[in-house]
Parts: C-alpha cells; structure tokens; sequence
C-alpha cells in the first residue's frame, strides 16, 4: 500500500514537471514573421498584419503583433520596399521576452490600392462636361491646353464636379476649369485645367448695308455661321427683336446685327408742338407745348407748355401726343 502511494506521488510530479516545461516550452516558442513579397494596403497607416503571415502557437502574443503599426502607406499608385530594421525598430521594446524571426524575400513591397485615372479619361472627362455647359450654342470646339498626367486615388466610389474658375464675360476663349475627383463624397483630387474654347454659331447679319434711321425688314436679314468666341454673352439678338426696329447708325454688310445696333424709331423730335394730356380719375385735360427733347415711344420726355411756359414731364404716345407723367 505504502509503494502504491509512493507511486502516485512520483507519478504526479512527473506529470507536473512536464505541463511546467511544455508551458516554459510553449511561453518562448519562436514566432515566424514571413513579410509576403507584395503586399496591397487600403488604409493610410499598414500594420505588421497587413504585409506579413504570423505562424506559432502563441495566438495571443500573435494577434497583437499583426496590430502594430509599421508605417504610412504609400501614395496612391505608388509603391516602396520594407526594410527588416523597420520592422524591428516598430517592435523593439515591445516583445523582448518573444523568440521573433523575421523572415524577408528579396525586395519586398507595399503598395496602396488605387483607382488608376488616366490622362484619355481625364481629358474625357473635362471635354464632355465643359461642352455640356455650351449645349445652347451651334458648334463648340475645345483644346485642352494643359498637359495632363495619369492620376490615382484610393479605392471607393469615385465621382467628379468641374466648374470655371473666375468670370469672364466673354462667351468663349481661354477659360481655367477646377476638375475635383471626389471619393465617398469627399474631394480626393484636385486638377486644374486651362482650355481654349471656339464657339461657332448661327448670327444674324446685314444683307446689304442698312442707313441709319431705317427700318429693318426681314429681308434686310440673313442668318450665317460665324465664330462668337470673343462675343460678349448675350450679344446675339434675335429676328423678332429686330424687324420692325430702325438702325440707329448705318450697319455695314455682313456685320452682326446686335441690340445695341437697333431701336424704336423716334416719333416726337425736339421742338415739335405736341398735345399735352392730363388724365386722372374724373378729369382729363390737354393743352399745347413743345418737347424740349427727341423721344420714341414710351420714353419720358420734358414738354414745356405754350400758354404758361412750364415744363412738365410726359411720357410720348405717339407722334403728335404726349400724357404727363404721375
């Protein structure tokens, strides 16, 4: 009985020393860090997780290593090598008391995922939307001045908003254009692009030469194909704000016929006598005068009256009548 209880104490003890030793064993086994020899990172800062497969049977001491952070990615596009004493400075002090082997390919890399936007794409881009913005006009050349270049951002819904820099009053020419590659909604990239824009479209011209005073009628007009690039916005008039106006100066074959070119002819010149009417509710009453300035119709011109000699401001109906204007 005394042997069999002198067994099981050996036999105890036995089996303890060798649980401490497989624990000793297990508490300083050697941890593998195989850096992969391309390595594609989607975040701003990579982890040793991120670039390297983790092998041992310490899984708690292995997942805090695949946490550490190694350094900041890359650019978009752009890739570079991993050192071994990058490695180890980011875990020197960390965990000392852990057999670590690093082991590294020849010339390993991390890159950062991308979206890749070529300069075709770029150009494309720009083109299409500036030409939406003169959808209105006949025909629409653009040249993109501006030598563009491949770009990257990271990866995620990609979208884009373009607008012109600076006002210009002019419908076309040299123009600068803000290009921004948005990402998740947020502006990513920004391009700037400069672009020469030749805007061609339909105009109406003077037939013939049309004298001054006259009063235009549709055959006076032709409509040709012209370039307007240098115009100023809103130049062009058009046919039925024209015919039946008079040019207010002589307009010379082929010239564009603008508003500023035209007007309503002028029905009352200065120092005609005009009838002078005054109307209210209940009460109308006229007397004679003469218009102390030239007007057409609808302007306000002052009409000084022949039996007391007041001036008075009156707005010209037509001709031979005026009404004082309330």
């Amino acid at each position: 009985m005394a042997a069999l209880k002198h067994f099981s104490i050996f036999s105890f003890c036995t089996f303890f020393l060798t649980f401490v030793s497989i624990q000793a064993f297990a508490n300083t086994e050697e941890i593998e860090i195989r850096v992969l020899p391309e390595s594609i990172v989607y975040q701003e800062y990579y982890t040793l997780g991120d670039i390297a497969e983790l092998d041992g049977f310490d899984v708690e001491t292995i997942q805090k290593l695949a946490k550490i952070r190694i350094g900041k990615s890359p650019l978009p596009g752009r890739s570079y090598l991993i050192s071994r004493g990058t490695i180890q400075r980011k875990l020197k002090g960390k965990f000392d008391k852990n057999n670590l082997k690093i082991i590294l390919p020849k010339k390993p890399t991390v890159s950062r995922a991308s979206l890749k936007i070529s300069s075709k794409q770029l150009e494309n881009i720009v083109l299409k939307e500036i030409k939406g913005q003169f959808q209105n006009y006949e025909d629409v050349k653009i040249t993109i001045k501006t030598k563009l270049k491949d770009i990257y951002i990271p990866k995620g819904k990609a979208s884009y908003k373009i607008k012109r820099i600076g006002k210009n009053n002019k419908i076309g020419g040299y123009s600068s254009w803000m290009l921004t590659l948005m990402l998740d909604q947020k502006p990513a990239k920004k391009v700037l692009v400069r672009a020469k824009v030749d805007v061609f479209d339909n105009v109406l011209v003077a037939k013939g030469v049309i004298d001054k005073g006259s009063k235009i009628e549709k055959t006076d007009l032709i409509e040709v194909k012209k370039d307007i690039s240098k115009e100023k916005i809103g130049f062009m008039a058009k046919n039925q704000q024209i015919v039946g106006q008079h040019a207010r100066r002589d307009i010379f074959e082929n010239e564009s016929v603008r508003d500023r070119l035209v007007g309503r002819p002028i029905v009352v010149q200065k120092g005609m006598p005009v009838k002078v009417v005054f109307k209210s509710k209940n009460l109308m009453l006229s007397n004679t005068g003469k218009a102390m300035k030239s007007g057409r119709k609808g302007d306000v011109i002052p009409v000084r009256t022949l039996r007391s000699k007041k001036i008075v401001y009156t707005v010209v109906i037509d001709s031979k009548n005026v009404e004082v204007a309330l």
